[in-house]
């Protein structure tokens, strides 16, 4: 029987607003291959709009109880979330020198939601153990880094059956996300209505970066193998070649070395919103 699956994701994908093109289609395969491996145990690695983590961002930090906060038309509810693993897996990381934080309570937003609704059809359906990864408040770890947590976290549940989730974009810009937190606590639709002027500014000044997709192609390049040459130089001018969006990739890249092989690129399309689905079982 197989002992490890991993699917990597972008999210949003299936909004009603979304394109209906092979991603979308390609997440319904990956799903019906979750259905089929039937995991024990979901390693979720995630990250955050900065709804969650605000005034303190840690770099990685799991998660012992979750709620799901519903925006962008995202599910509500409870994760089921097995604290007892998660405690045991942050002192095994502590012990292998990862500076990981505790969230001994998190409300998680879309990041989250979105691909576990998408994958495992309800949020509460799984056992899920969130592993925050921050991706949207410079300054975050390397790949290289994310590479190692996953590695250890496969490491610790090598005796499970595991799926293991990514959930980020690949190559995209995040106007929003170009200036520092500022504190203030916003409603989820006031945020929406910032973001739409801070989006619509950028657009106004020609600010939006122009990106290629090149940076896409070697990304999953790298992890459609096991090698971690790649790692160093994905990171090199990342945000002027793959915009700011493409440090979520981080989620991945964790996932894809928790799993410990190389994925296969289902669907790829590339755009302002970089849209892949990736899996492999093993």
């Amino acid at each position: 029987m197989k002992k490890r699956l991993t699917v990597c994701a972008s999210h949003l994908i299936t909004l009603p607003s979304a394109p209906h093109g092979p991603v979308r289609s390609a997440i319904g395969a990956a799903r019906e291959a979750v259905d089929e491996f039937d995991p024990e145990l979901v390693v979720f690695f995630g990250t955050d709009h900065r709804r969650a983590f605000r005034s303190v961002v840690p770099t990685f930090a799991v998660v012992l109880e979750a709620t799901a906060q519903g925006d962008v038309a995202g599910p509500t509810g409870s994760y089921d979330v097995p604290a007892d693993l998660g405690r045991a897996l942050v002192a095994d990381l502590v012990a292998h020198e990862f500076d990981i934080a505790t969230a001994y309570s998190a409300a998680l937003d879309h990041a989250f939601g979105h691909t576990t609704r998408d994958l495992l059809g309800t949020i509460s359906s799984k056992p899920v153990l969130p592993i925050f990864i921050n991706c949207a408040s410079p300054p975050h770890a390397t790949f290289r880094r994310a590479a190692s947590l996953g590695r250890r976290v496969g490491e610790f549940f090598a005796d499970k059956r595991v799926l293991y989730v990514g959930s980020g974009g690949l190559a995209h810009d995040l106007p929003g996300f170009r200036e520092p937190e500022t504190g203030v606590v916003l409603t989820e639709e006031e945020r929406q209505e910032w973001i739409k002027s801070v989006n619509s500014k950028a657009r106004s000044e020609g600010t939006i970066r122009e990106l290629v997709r090149t940076w896409d192609e070697s990304f999953l390049a790298g992890i459609g193998g096991t090698a971690w040459e790649w790692l160093d130089s994905i990171d090199v001018d990342l945000v002027e070649r793959g915009g700011n969006g493409a440090a979520e990739c981080l989620t991945w890249t964790a996932a894809w070395a928790a799993g410990g092989q190389g994925l296969t690129t289902l669907a790829h399309e590339f755009d302002t919103s970089g849209r892949a689905v990736v899996m492999s079982a093993r």
